[in-house]
């Protein structure tokens, strides 16, 4: 009786870990193709081809960070109707105005956020929001 408790704890054992959760990730939610309404649209973490990040947070905040440029800093967005305002430690007070528009498939990794100038002073900014498309990543 011992021998059999052991080979049916045994087999629990080595079973029940591949009985996981297979759902789908809740707080994975690429971006829809088109120009966004919202900031919860975008909500996210993007990359960039040259190693940049950026996350655009669900209260309106963002994290910006160019390794091989000016480093990491932290601000704040708005988006309305496609029309991103952007607000960085690094450009004092003064805003960003962009335009934000999604293209690929929805999906981590296809999904792409494309940023386009309207009118910013802060150069560094501008060049490093617009010189690569931004990358919906899956974390």
């Amino acid at each position: 009786m011992h021998r059999r408790f052991c080979a049916l704890a045994l087999l629990l054992l080595a079973v029940l870990p591949a009985c996981g959760d297979r759902s789908e990730r809740l707080n994975i939610r690429p971006p829809r193709p088109g120009v966004p309404a919202d900031g919860s649209e975008v909500v996210g973490i993007y990359r960039s081809i040259h190693q940049g990040l950026l996350q655009l947070r669900g209260d309106g905040d963002l994290t910006l960070i160019i390794p091989d440029g000016p480093g990491a800093t932290s601000g704040s967005y708005a988006l309305r109707d496609g029309r991103l305002e952007v607000f960085t430690e690094q450009c004092g007070d003064q805003l960003g105005d962009y335009r934000v528009e999604v293209t690929g498939e929805q999906k981590p990794g296809k999904a792409i956020l494309n940023i386009t100038a309207v009118d910013d002073a802060c150069a560094e900014r501008r060049k490093y929001l617009t010189i690569d498309p931004w990358v919906y990543a899956n974390s």
